[in-house]
């Protein structure tokens, strides 16, 4: 047998396999002995045909599934002889018969040959101080919260207010209801402030029966804004709650009991959000400085998929397209969804690379206290691991880029005020 392999793209190779004949023949007699086993003729018992009749009526057949056998189980083993780093099995795409011998071709891919270099990468993290009217905001947030909302009023006097909103899509110019179009009944909190900014000021100080026209933004740029008649149908009062020790040891279930104690929770876990936003950040520089430092030619299968999974969400209104190529129509969401595509294989391929590159996996001590965390025993958690490829690789990718970001120079940004927040 000899072989040869051919590199056609960074990821993508072509293998053609050489066999003489006499190597192949006892391949296809041992697939025409177990085919006159089960092949029924006319005229003869099973298993009693001719070997020549059966080579005269089925052979063609018999003889290409075993050689596509054959070629798959060599194409297979060479690959483990030689510890390709595979991200497909070889396909078989051509097989050429001559007389003196039978050629296979096949098509794969692998990891681009690379080696990461980490070193000269500098991130930038946002560090940030949370400034007390943060807490304060957040404690509010909790007196609403948890506040008691007292009998219909008539008027929205201040900003502690649920209004309970019909909106009937209307005519912008007239005002009228569109007809075939049913309205739908919103109650909105005055007091959160995701509430949008317009419509909450201009129901201060509105009253119950109220009717006014308002548009609501489009949040596609090729979509028209919609414009609703809103009518207030009710209006409650919310008395915030008072932050006495009973009060805080409700909430806290026990663990807190002053005020005190309480701003410095809202102020730790703010910080933990903080960090986690930070550490995203983090991670989409590194992952773009990556992709530009180390540019190839992912497979086409892999792209493919990838731009597949992102029709569909764009379809389910899952993924949102920048306006600057919303703006270029059809060709510019096409090229969003490719270039992403095209991004994200990319990197995927760029982190299975770093997984063998740094041999990360997890050690019998992470297994351990991870098992205790998932409150299983360890045979437990093994036998899951088994079972479940994507959670050992899941968990092997988290492991991953917790060395990365631990690995890279990183300079802390100080920034101020409300600035990152997530």
């Amino acid at each position: 047998m000899e072989h040869r392999i051919t590199k056609i793209a960074d990821c993508e190779h072509e293998l053609r396999i050489e066999l003489r004949h006499e190597e192949v023949a006892p391949v296809l007699e041992e697939a025409y002995q177990d085919a006159r086993r089960t092949i029924t003729i006319e005229g003869f018992r099973k298993g009693k045909a001719p070997l020549e009749l059966i080579k005269q009526r089925y052979g063609a057949k018999i003889e290409a599934e075993a050689l596509e056998k054959l070629g798959n189980r060599l194409a297979r083993d060479l690959a483990r002889q030689q510890r390709w780093a595979l991200l497909s099995e070889p396909r078989l795409v051509d097989i050429q018969r001559s007389p003196e011998t039978i050629e296979f071709t096949f098509r794969y891919y692998t990891l681009p040959e690379l080696t990461i270099e980490l070193s000269g990468i500098t991130l930038r993290k946002p560090v940030r101080e949370i400034p007390e009217e943060e807490v304060d905001s957040q404690l509010e947030e909790l007196r609403l919260r948890y506040g008691t909302v007292n009998e219909e009023v008539e008027r929205v006097s201040d900003y502690y207010h649920e209004v309970t909103l019909h909106f009937q899509p209307a005519d912008p110019e007239t005002g009228m209801p569109l007809l075939g179009q049913e309205g739908e009944e919103l109650t909105l909190a005055l007091y959160d402030p995701e509430t949008l900014p317009e419509l909450r000021q201009q129901l201060l100080n509105a009253q119950r029966g109220d009717s006014f026209l308002y548009t609501l933004p489009a949040t596609d740029p090729n979509d028209p804004p919609q414009t609703y008649r809103v009518t207030v149908r009710s209006i409650r009062h919310v008395q915030p709650a008072e932050f006495t020790p009973e009060f805080i040891q409700q909430i806290s279930g026990g663990s807190l009991h002053d005020i005190e104690q309480l701003r410095h929770y809202i102020r730790q876990e703010l910080q933990r959000q903080h960090e986690l936003y930070a550490q995203s950040l983090l991670r989409n520089q590194l992952e773009l400085e990556l992709a530009r430092r180390y540019p190839f030619v992912p497979p086409k299968p892999i792209v493919h998929s990838i731009l597949r999974d992102l029709v569909t969400a764009l379809q389910r209104g899952e993924l949102h397209i920048p306006e600057e190529y919303a703006r270029a129509g059809e060709e510019g969401i096409y090229r969003f969804l490719a270039e992403t595509a095209d991004l994200q294989a990319r990197l995927a391929i760029l982190e299975l690379l770093l997984l063998q590159q740094y041999q990360i996996h997890l050690t019998p001590e992470e297994l351990q206290n991870l098992a205790r965390s998932l409150n299983m025993s360890p045979a437990e958690l093994e036998q899951r691991l088994q079972e479940d490829a994507d959670l050992e690789y899941d968990l092997r990718r988290r492991k991953l880029w917790q060395f990365l970001l631990q690995t890279v120079n990183v300079e802390p940004v100080v920034i101020n005020g409300n600035a990152g927040r997530s």
